[in-house]
């Protein structure tokens, strides 16, 4: 089930994928200043490389379907990459097994 999303205060994008209208930039919503009096809510977005961007909540939007799928098959690929076999090594040996 979806979270449920409030554009006009900005409540419910934290932790949420966004792409930069401008730049094409994809990342995950880190922080939300929530509209005030008038004013548009601010978000900020961490980028895959740990830079951040912000700007109004316009700046930004969903992913597409297909960015969506080059999202979960990047989290498929990292998840089958890291395993580490000197840390089944060591798990091996903790367990008591060569």
């Amino acid at each position: 089930m979806a979270k449920a999303k409030k554009p006009e205060t900005g409540e419910g994008y934290l932790g949420e994928t966004m792409v930069h209208r401008i730049s094409g930039a994809m990342g995950v919503v880190d922080s939300v200043l929530e509209a005030k009096f008038g004013w548009p809510p601010e978000i900020t977005l961490k980028l895959k490389d740990g830079s951040l961007k912000k700007g109004k909540l316009s700046d930004f939007r969903e992913p597409s379907s297909a960015e969506r799928k080059k999202i979960s098959a990047a989290k498929e690929h990292k998840n089958i990459s890291t395993t580490d076999p000197s840390s089944v090594a060591i798990l091996r040996r903790v367990d008591g097994r060569r």
